[in-house]
This record gives structure tokens, sequence and C-alpha cells, in this order.
């Protein structure tokens, strides 16, 4: 992608949310006429987990409630802008919620495809914006496969995996955690991995502040994954190159927004978390829903995907110096998989 270099005085604090960044998105979008609900620009709320000094980058708190919310919105006017009137995806549930929505709002029509088992409160607020749902049995695989084969030259593959807009936009957490830690770069990036753009696009904008000298390091990445669905994690921990998938699916996990056996940006983010000097890891579902219970008692209500990131926290305070800062991304709201109690 052809982005100008990154420059502060180029911010405009009038716009809403993300698009403060609007001279860094123009390559897919004009001045003006871009659409939007607001997303981005989320608290970055100081705390603690156990002795670590802890960020929390709450983009739980976005319109449809994930930080997909950015990538989608970015992509979205992307399709507009080249005259789609139709738009297609394959979800666990939060990127379905965030193209519906987003396709709304733009007045173009959405498809998604997600599992049977994808939970009902996801499905619930596809089909609420107007979407057509089409529920697939089997795998998130299956879906995927679903998507493709149901494509056509009118329609466009919104595919928050693969599209470079969706990365585009989520480079933004990065510029939006510089900004909000007073120009600088925390020791620690922490968040969840499935396909791995969330991680990689916040790595990537990081990558644009150093390029132009706005920060001095890049931060050490902490990539977490669930048990069963850990391709990244089983790279990392062989010292391999590259990032094989798992051969059959596995017991579905409770975190079901990183239940992905073959990551789409797995490459990329492999190759970021060693240029960083840090590491993947992966944690079990006890330990997710345990994490879950624990941020909520600090009011924090996140779905599984993102308590993933806190239970590693737990599992790997011996790796986090007490002096060194971490920002944690919290991805999406309790309320898209909320807990039976």
């Amino acid at each position: 992608m052809d982005i100008p270099p990154f420059e502060p005085d180029c911010i405009d604090s009038s716009l809403p949310g993300l698009w403060r960044y609007l001279p860094w998105l123009q390559p897919y979008n004009q001045a003006g006429s871009f659409i939007t609900l607001g997303e981005g620009w989320t608290p970055l709320l100081q705390g603690g987990w156990g002795t670590r000094n802890v960020f929390w980058k709450l983009d739980s708190n976005m319109p449809t409630g994930s930080y997909k919310d950015r990538g989608v919105s970015v992509m979205v006017n992307w399709f507009r802008h080249y005259g789609f009137q139709t738009v297609m995806d394959d979800s666990s549930g939060n990127a379905g919620a965030s193209l519906a929505c987003y396709a709304a709002r733009a007045e173009l029509h959405a498809r998604i495809f997600v599992p049977v088992a994808a939970p009902e409160p996801k499905k619930s607020q596809i089909a609420i914006y107007g979407a057509e749902l089409v529920e697939v049995e089997g795998p998130r695989s299956l879906a995927a496969a679903a998507v493709v084969a149901a494509l056509s030259h009118e329609v466009g593959y919104a595919s928050h995996a693969l599209h470079p807009a969706f990365l585009l936009g989520q480079m933004s957490v990065a510029w939006e955690i510089w900004e909000q830690l007073g120009g600088r770069a925390p020791a620690w990036l922490a968040g969840p991995a499935g396909n791995g753009g969330l991680m990689l696009g916040a790595w990537r904008g990081f990558e644009m502040l150093a390029h132009t000298g706005l920060i001095a390091k890049l931060p050490r990445l902490l990539v977490v994954q669930a048990q069963g669905f850990d391709p990244l994690h089983k790279a990392f921990e062989g010292d391999y190159q590259r990032v094989k998938p798992i051969p059959s699916p596995p017991t579905p996990s409770v975190a079901d927004g990183i239940s992905i056996v073959d990551p789409a940006r797995g490459q990329g983010l492999l190759t970021a978390v060693y240029q960083s000097m840090g590491f993947v890891t992966s944690v079990n579902d006890d330990d997710i829903l345990s994490a879950q219970r624990e941020m909520a008692s600090m009011g924090f209500f996140v779905e599984p995907t993102s308590a993933a990131t806190c239970a590693a926290l737990t599992r790997h305070m011996d790796v986090l110096a007490e002096d060194e800062d971490i920002v944690v991304i919290l991805s999406g709201t309790g309320l898209k998989n909320p807990p039976l109690v």
C-alpha cells in the first residue's frame, strides 16, 4: 500500500474516531466522503494485573462491540468508493456483525456465512442489521469455503482476513496508543490471534511510527491463541519459520473468535513476533474462563477471546518485567458471548 509517512501535524482531531488519521487512510477514502459510526479512539485505561502495570485498550467499546470495526469501516468505505452494492464474508460472528452493520450504514447488501455453532448473540446481531445470514454446518473452515464458492464479479469479497483495507484500518490502534501514551510505545503489546489481523495491523502501525523516528523502539509482541487452535504457538515453540495449519478441527474452544486452524495472516504475524523479540503462547478453556471472571470483578466484561490474553499474562508473569508497561487490547465485549451463570 502506498501510504505517506506518518506526520503528527496532519492528525485532524476534529474528525470522529480513527478518521483523525484520514491522511493515512487516503488510499481508500476521500476527505468528507467516508461513512462512520465514530469507531476508534477507544479509551486506554491504566490498571494492573497481578504485580504488573497494564494499560487496557478498550476496543470492546466499538459500535458493534469488537475491534473488527476498525478494519471493517475502512474496508466498507473502499467497496462503497468502487461502486459495489453487495459484500460478503465468512465469520465466527464478530467480523460478520461488523460488516453487516457498516454495510447497512453504507446502504449496501451484506451476505454473511457463519458456522451453525456460532454464538446466538452474534448471529442475532448480524441478522438485526438486515444482512443475509447463511449458516454452514461444520467447522469455521467450511464457512470460509462456502463464501469463496458463492463469489462473483458483482460481489465484493469483504474479507477481514485478507483485504488490505482491513489491515490498514487496524493499524490505527497503534497510532491511538502512541498518542494516548504521550508519544511513546509500550514495552509490550498483548492481544489474541485467530487470523492474525489485530496484532499484525498494530505491529505495522508501530512500524510506521518507528520509520519516521517518532518512537525509538518497537513494542515486543505477546500473541495469544487458544489451545487446540494454536498453529502460531506451535511454530514459535519449534522455532519454525513457517506456520502449518492444524490438520483436523479439534474440540471447540470457548474462545470462538480465535478458533482458527489456518490463520490467513499467520506468516506475517510470526515474522513480526520474531522481529519484536516477543513470543506466542496458548491457554486452555479453564484459564480463559477464570480470567474472564477476574476481569469482570474489575469492571471489564469481555468475551472469552479477550480473556485469553489476560490468562496468558497470569501464566507468563516471569517473562514480563515489573518495570515494563504492557498494553492489552481487549478485542470484544462479553455481550457477544455471555457465559451461563
